[in-house]
């Protein structure tokens, strides 16, 4: 991907957040040059906004599921490992979960006032069944490039599922899969109490570099494809987990994304998932 594309994206959210923290994530634009925003739209860096309808999100899904291979987003997740091009890693999960997610309309919670779609979780005032609803994309891919931040919503994961085929593929290396298996190796000796933000800064010691929101995401990833869990709240490798279904533990401020959130270190890793995604011999 090109560099000056990147490095536009990335310093127009890190203006936005520093000029207006409040708002930045809606006024970002204040914050790009006209001439900036249509170079890194060129190298598919930056976006306009994409009219969709709630419906047509999972058809498109769909679609694009099904060009792509899991053994290439396999790759490209263990590839961002010792390169640090995080943004490679979301293909993982936004894969996992557009294998399983339904072709559903828009249905709304049943509780009072509600204003998400029980199924997806997008909100319902934002997502007609009409093709008449524009979607920032721009704040996703921020995320993506910043973080290495796995896709939550619907529309996310349809914009980086519809991305992946944009970026050269990547063959990871041994010492790649060096980094996993010393991941594997710390997730099992944590303690029994050990949550995410416990298990994050302790595989800090597999990586060169990385910061504690990259150790994060790569978690969440981890949980979204079954690998972390609890023994009732599981991941997405099986079946796609309806938004009523995705419980927020019983705290004042739960910031892990759903599974990942409620793993523990007595729970360990799902060999199942994990030979599945990376191999027995991984």
């Amino acid at each position: 991907m090109d560099k000056k594309a990147i490095k536009i994206l990335l310093s127009t959210f890190a203006k936005a957040q520093k000029k207006d923290p409040a708002n930045w994530f809606k006024n970002y634009s204040n914050y790009i040059s006209d001439e900036d925003f249509d170079y890194a739209k060129r190298h598919c860096t930056m976006f306009d906004p994409m009219v969709i309808s709630h419906d047509e999100i999972f058809v498109r899904i769909k679609k694009a599921v099904e060009t792509i291979k899991k053994e290439d987003v396999v790759n490209a997740f263990l590839y961002s490992l010792s390169t640090r091009r995080i943004e490679y890693r979301s293909f993982l999960s936004s894969y996992c979960i557009g294998k399983v997610i339904p072709i559903h309309p828009l249905t709304k919670c049943e509780q009072p006032n509600s204003i998400y779609c029980s199924i997806c979780g997008l909100h319902t005032g934002y997502y007609s069944n009409e093709l008449n609803e524009s979607v920032d994309l721009n704040a996703s891919n921020y995320s993506k490039y910043k973080f290495g931040a796995s896709m939550e919503f619907a529309h996310q994961v349809l914009f980086d599922l519809e991305q992946f085929h944009h970026f050269p593929k990547v063959t990871p290396t041994e010492k790649d899969v060096e980094i996993l298996n010393e991941i594997k190796k710390i997730i099992k000796s944590s303690a029994p109490d050990d949550r995410i933000p416990v298990l994050r800064k302790r595989i800090s010691t597999a990586f060169q570099k990385s910061n504690n929101y990259e150790r994060e995401s790569l978690l969440e990833i981890f949980g979204v494809i079954g690998i972390l869990h609890d023994e009732t709240h599981l991941g997405f490798a099986d079946r796609y987990i309806p938004f009523t279904e995705r419980e927020s533990r019983p705290i004042h401020y739960d910031d892990v994304l759903y599974p990942a959130n409620w793993w523990q270190g007595k729970h360990g890793v799902d060999e199942e998932k994990w030979d599945f995604w990376f191999g027995k011999n991984r």
